[in-house]
């Protein structure tokens, strides 16, 4: 995960972000590198064109994954019998 900050170039992004959230992109990708990689991409191109340069838990919950991994990472609730 260092090494994919390593290689962001936002100029407000803290070193040690996706690292500290490593627990929940691990989570919310289920795993998955391709998702990750999606998720941090889009992250820093929503950071750049709306201008805050930095990528944050918010903004990574609002990035869109792909099916499998948004289907893996939030299951639906079970449903209730009466």
């Amino acid at each position: 995960m260092r090494a994919v900050e390593g290689l962001l170039r936002l100029r407000a992004h803290r070193p040690g972000t996706l690292v500290k959230h490593a627990a929940y992109l691990h989570a919310r990708t289920a795993g998955r590198i391709g998702s990750l990689s999606h998720l941090i991409r889009e992250a820093a191109l929503v950071a750049i064109t709306e201008g805050t340069e930095r990528i944050t838990k918010q903004l990574l919950g609002e990035v869109e994954l792909d099916a499998a991994a948004e289907t893996q990472a939030r299951p639906t609730r079970p449903v209730r019998r009466k």
